[in-house]
């Protein structure tokens, strides 16, 4: 994984010749990452982009799960939001 800084954004053909060698950069602000560069073809942008969506949502689930984990909710709010929702199920 090859990091570069921002300002080095400004360099103009030598990033891009970076990228297409790498195939992905991180970007970072005051040396902590902030970003990630990732070649795609052209043609594919969208299904790219949603690949990458997914894979962020499928991260944050990963994550909100390891958590709940680590701090279970009280099972009287668990119980309470199950039956809210059952109950909502209901009436619809």
């Amino acid at each position: 994984m090859t990091y570069i800084a921002v300002k080095d954004l400004k360099q103009g053909g030598a990033l891009w010749t970076k990228l297409n060698e790498e195939r992905e950069l991180v970007v970072t602000r005051d040396g902590r990452p902030c970003a990630i560069l990732i070649s795609v073809d052209g043609d594919e942008v969208e299904d790219s982009l949603a690949a990458i969506r997914r894979a962020l949502f499928s991260a944050a689930v990963g994550r909100a799960r390891r958590r709940a984990e680590a701090n279970p909710p009280p099972a009287d709010i668990v119980e309470r939001a199950v039956r809210e929702s059952r109950r909502s199920r209901r009436s619809s």
